[in-house]
């Protein structure tokens, strides 16, 4: 019987091309930066804080080590939530989609890839949907309900069923953790995090298939345990007052 990690790709890359092409790029180019949409962040802000739906405390920071289990707990919520879209990849057309996004790819350098949907993606879909959408939902409704519907909004946004059932379960969680850190960074961070691993996967994990089968499993223990780690540093950090800064 042959491996199922080894007839097809266990970990199909779900980050959203179409930005790369359109919002990141731009942004990169200036034609619609990121700037701008710190600017409608910043005056929504100053607005939240006028009517007295939040305080003008500054948003907690995060020191280094803290940067560094945020990245981790992304590809770690990305390697998962890939697995789980590829279990139900049949009723998705994941196939497809993957020719689709490899048609896409082809040619352009990882550098380049990873400035676009790595670093630059993340932040200006993170100031639209969490910074923007989430905390304003968030003003006139319970978080739980907050965090679901502006999900929902990030997969819709995504324009496809596959990459919609993914990006709500990871928008869901950037919501949560920027919920439980008081942390605007926390979620631009989760989101850089799983974006950049989706684009290395595919080659780390065609490497250790080839050299070092039982790698795979090594990764997966691994990005459980930093994923887990986090989940519990968080959840017993957060303070429920603090978080109404953000």
């Amino acid at each position: 019987m042959e491996s199922s990690l080894s007839m097809r790709n266990p970990f199909p890359d779900l980050t959203d091309h179409r930005v790369c092409r359109n919002l990141a790029c731009d942004a990169a180019f200036g034609r619609r930066g990121n700037g701008g949409l710190l600017y409608f962040y910043r005056k929504d802000r100053r607005a939240r804080i006028a009517g007295g739906l939040v305080t003008g405390q500054k948003p907690n920071r995060l020191g280094i080590g803290e940067c560094g289990l945020i990245l981790v707990m992304g590809a770690g919520f990305a390697q998962f939530a890939n697995m789980f879209v590829n279990m139900i990849g049949s009723f998705l057309n994941a196939e497809e989609y993957q020719e689709t996004m490899s048609q896409l790819t082809d040619g352009k350098s990882m550098f380049f890839l990873i400035v676009c949907m790595g670093i630059i993606a993340p932040l200006a879909e993170e100031i639209v949907f969490r910074w923007l959408i989430y905390l304003r939902l968030r003003d006139y409704m319970r978080s739980g309900a907050a965090i679901v519907i502006s999900g929902l909004f990030f997969g819709i946004y995504h324009g496809n069923l596959v990459q919609g059932v993914y990006a709500s379960i990871l928008g869901c969680l950037f919501a949560y953790f920027l919920e439980q850190t008081g942390s605007l960074w926390t979620s631009v961070l989760l989101h850089m995090g799983a974006n950049i691993w989706s684009l290395v996967l595919p080659e780390l994990a065609a490497w250790l298939l080839d050299r070092y089968p039982m790698g795979i499993a090594v990764m997966l223990v691994l990005l459980l345990t930093g994923m887990c780690a986090g989940i519990s540093y968080f959840r017993n950090r957060s303070d429920t007052e603090q978080r109404r800064i953000i």
